[in-house]
Order: C-alpha cells, then sequence, then structure tokens
C-alpha cells in the first residue's frame, strides 16, 4: 500500500508589495488552505527602517493571545522575535535571534512549525538560524487557530513595518 501526501499552498502576496507601519493585508481563515499539524510560511522581505516597538510581519489570529504563528522584529534592532500558541502557555517561541536584519537590503525568510515534531525552525536566506523545541512532547502541544492571518499590523497591539514584502503561506 502506498502512502500519498497531498501538500496544500496558497500564494498570498504574489509580487512585491510596499508597506508602513499603519498598513496591514487581511486574508480571512476560510480562504486559507486548512492547518492539521504542520504549517510554514516563506516569505521575502526587505524593511526601509528599524522600528521603535515590536513590529509584526505576520500574525494569524484574533489577539495577542492567540498567536500562531507569529513573526515580529523586535524595537530599534529588528531582531527576529518568532512565537506561537501551545496549550501551556500563548507566548512560546524564541525571544530574539542574535543579529537583526539591516535596512534595504532583501532577505528570505522561512517560519516552520511542527507539532508532530514539537518544534519551530526560522531560515534566513536558506540557512537555518534558530529552533525552538517543545519539551514536554507528549503532553504539550501547537495550538492553530481559526482566527484571520494578518501581514503587518494585526489587533490594536501590534503595529506592522516599513518597508516591502511577498508571500507563499504552506500549510499542511
Amino acid at each position: 500500500m502506498t502512502k500519498h501526501i497531498v501538500r496544500e499552498w496558497v500564494e498570498l502576496i504574489s509580487d512585491p508589495i510596499s508597506m508602513g507601519k499603519q498598513d496591514q493585508r487581511v486574508f480571512e481563515h476560510a480562504d486559507l488552505p486548512t492547518v492539521i499539524d504542520k504549517l510554514s510560511v516563506t516569505i521575502r522581505l526587505k524593511i526601509h527602517n528599524h522600528e521603535p516597538n515590536y513590529a509584526t510581519i505576520f500574525h494569524k489570529g484574533t489577539n495577542t493571545d492567540i498567536r500562531t504563528p507569529i513573526l515580529q522584529l523586535t524595537p530599534n534592532k529588528s531582531k527576529f522575535h518568532v512565537r506561537f500558541t501551545g496549550n501551556w502557555g500563548s507566548n512560546v517561541g524564541i525571544e530574539e535571534l542574535d543579529d537583526g536584519l539591516v535596512v534595504n537590503k532583501w532577505y528570505h525568510i522561512a517560519y516552520t512549525l511542527s507539532d508532530p515534531e514539537k518544534r519551530l525552525d526560522i531560515y534566513v536566506d536558506g540557512e537555518w538560524v534558530g529552533f525552538y523545541c517543545i519539551q514536554n512532547v507528549k503532553t504539550q502541544k501547537v495550538i492553530f487557530n481559526n482566527g484571520p492571518f494578518y501581514v503587518g499590523r494585526s489587533t490594536t497591539h501590534h503595529i506592522g513595518f516599513s518597508g516591502e514584502i511577498w508571500y507563499d503561506l504552506n500549510l499542511q
């Protein structure tokens, strides 16, 4: 017996778009492929300046405690703040990676999250730069959600970024 794997993906933004920190694009959950237990988001990103507050690149969820996935940049240095929601906490993941982004430079970024593998990985320009592993693999689970997928500013507490972006969202 052979096992077939069907992968669903959607290209959300097919050409680069410019974003300001108050801009957002919203993709409703019903318009996205169904997430069962894994997802990956790949983007091309260029920021124009470092923000004085956390800047949201993308966020799927209805509020700040529902955040699977969320990718933000830290204040002033634009280091990655890579998070998700688990059944043990709403703010789980990588606090910040060592290097910040350089302004006006294009980056290819991949965010992958797998509940069966119990890990979150982040890649920049094809290089694996960080990960987070779930420790209690029998009891701790990633919580996926039915909220909208925001590009840029999401909830009222999250500002976006100033720069350019385009996306592929792979859900499985």
